[in-house]
């Protein structure tokens, strides 16, 4: 365990979220959810309104606002060059939704809790160009398979960033993925707005 300016990373540079704090508090709510791509996406290249890493759409008149706790990727296909992933926002409020497979692998931290009011969605389509809002790290064109782990892009942003009605949060990559190569992750907690 590594600290610096008062926060604990991980042997891997993950942030430590020790047991007995706010993200416990709201797990302890009933009301945090997370969810995985269970399967790899090649993505677009650059800020796409298509096939982004995984999409946490807010529909618009949901009455709920998402606070985001997490947001990570990892990918396990080279791509053919360099490029950022982001977190990227989906400006609104928009009066379309956005479209694509729900997810079912979503579950509530609070094991047996409430379904979540919104779904995360695979292989979306969003109504307009994403904004990127933050950096979560960079897809490398080396062998990825002559190395023995790799950490995953990832931030915790305990609840900073709020998906209000009719906004979205997507996983975008500068350049395409590697074929079916990008694995994306959220955890967020819903409260009524």
């Amino acid at each position: 365990m590594i600290e610096i300016f008062g926060m604990k990373f991980g042997k891997h540079g993950s942030l430590y979220v020790p047991a007995d704090d706010a993200f416990s508090a709201a797990v302890d709510r009933g009301r945090v959810y997370a969810v995985v791509s269970q399967v790899g996406i090649t993505s677009q290249a650059g800020l796409s309104l298509t096939t982004p890493g995984l999409t946490l759409p807010n529909p618009a008149g949901s009455k709920i606002k998402a606070k985001l706790w997490y947001a990570g990727a990892i990918y396990t296909v080279a791509p053919a060059t360099a490029g950022a992933v982001w977190l990227a926002h989906g400006k609104g409020p928009n009066l379309a939704d956005v479209t694509g497979t729900a997810t079912t692998a979503h579950r509530n931290l609070k094991l047996g809790g409430p379904k979540p009011g919104i779904v995360p969605l695979l292989a979306a389509t969003l109504p307009e160009i994403p904004v990127a809002i933050d950096l979560l790290g960079a897809m490398l064109t080396g062998a990825i398979t002559t190395v023995p782990g790799m950490a995953p892009m990832e931030r915790w942003y305990n609840g900073a960033v709020l998906v209000m009605p009719g906004h979205n949060v997507s996983i975008q990559t500068g350049v395409a993925s590697g074929a079916s190569g990008l694995f994306s992750a959220y955890i967020w907690e819903e409260e009524d707005e």
